[in-house]
């Protein structure tokens, strides 16, 4: 039989299965304070730059870092305010 135990806190727990008298698994977690956008599998940061966003990118499945720019409206409708 499997179990599946899920445990969402941002302090230290430790997770015991004891059925009947006998421990079967224990884990400990502690959070990690390290975790950086480098780190996450689908982000790329390589060549980061001041002043870029994380932009997805369908080609690679991984948000990368690029300049964001506003498009410029061409034409403005005014309205009663």
């Amino acid at each position: 039989m499997a179990t599946n135990v899920t445990v969402i806190t941002n302090s230290a727990s430790t997770v015991s299965i004891r059925p009947s008298t006998k421990t079967v698994a224990s884990l400990s977690s502690v959070p990690s304070s390290n975790i950086t956008l480098g780190s996450l599998s689908n982000v790329d940061v390589a060549n980061v730059a001041n002043g870029q966003s994380l932009v997805y990118n369908s080609a690679t499945g991984k948000y990368v870092a690029a300049e964001v720019t506003a498009a410029q409206p061409t034409n403005l409708v005014g309205g009663a305010f």
